[in-house]
């Protein structure tokens, strides 16, 4: 199972990097339902920590609950450690691992901004290439949607940091839904990105969000390329 949670945000001052003191988004600690096509399977925790030495820590865990995703004993952990920089998120090391009986994946990448490099290992290989003004990893793409959200930006493009290149993502602004989850109803944003014309990228991904969590996404949606759509529903948060 894919994760839903990815990538990237910034433009980077080219001469002076000033690192915002004060972050878009503060800690929290979320946990969703995860289902496959409205269909339980698993739970998902989201935490955003402060390390107190400039770098923050963005983590999702996935279990499997139910069904054949319990029976595989599916473990999914992806961390991305990112600084703030102008109030958004800027990659600095990031480490996915998916476990169970049918399915094992690694994949780490380390974003070196002074030698201006991102080295990616996934288990075939190393790949090498160069940094990019606002480059994150994918699983930030969540935490830049939020954080731009927060400071009312209008563009919502990010460079994302992908197995062996630089990913560009799109997203529009929907509409504002009332939308009711496990946690309750929300008024929340609509972000969407869909599949780019031109390509074979059939995915869609939807990501819901309510100011009055402080932005924090309440559902998580994609649509993969067999047509099989993951949902996080959110079931509670605190901060």
């Amino acid at each position: 199972m894919k994760t839903l949670l990815t990538v990237l945000a910034l433009n980077l001052c080219a001469i002076a990097p000033a690192f915002s003191a004060d972050p878009a988004i503060k800690p929290f600690h979320a946990e969703y339902a995860t289902l496959r096509n409205g269909s339980e399977l698993g739970r998902t925790t989201l935490d955003l920590t402060d390390n107190g030495d400039g770098s923050w820590t963005l983590r999702s865990e996935t279990k499997g609950t139910s069904g054949l995703a319990k029976i595989a004993g599916v473990h999914i952990v992806e961390t991305s450690r990112f600084r703030w920089k102008d109030g958004r998120p800027e990659a600095l090391v990031y480490d996915y691992r998916q476990d169970g009986a049918f399915k094992q994946r690694t994949r780490h990448a380390d974003f070196d901004w002074k030698a201006g490099e991102v080295r990616v290992n996934e288990g075939d290989g190393i790949f090498h290439y160069a940094t990019a003004p606002g480059l994150i990893d994918r699983q930030a793409v969540t935490l830049a949607l939020a954080s731009d959200l927060v400071r009312g930006t209008s563009g919502f493009e990010y460079k994302v940091a992908v197995k062996d290149r630089i990913e560009d993502m799109r997203y529009t602004r929907g509409a504002v839904e009332s939308l009711q989850v496990p946690a309750g109803t929300f008024k929340a944003q609509l972000m969407q990105r869909d599949g780019e014309p031109g390509t074979d990228r059939k995915r869609v991904a939807r990501s819901w969000f309510a100011e009055s969590l402080g932005w924090l996404p309440v559902q998580i949606e994609q649509t993969e390329k067999k047509g099989d759509t993951v949902t996080l529903k959110l079931v509670s948060s605190k901060r």
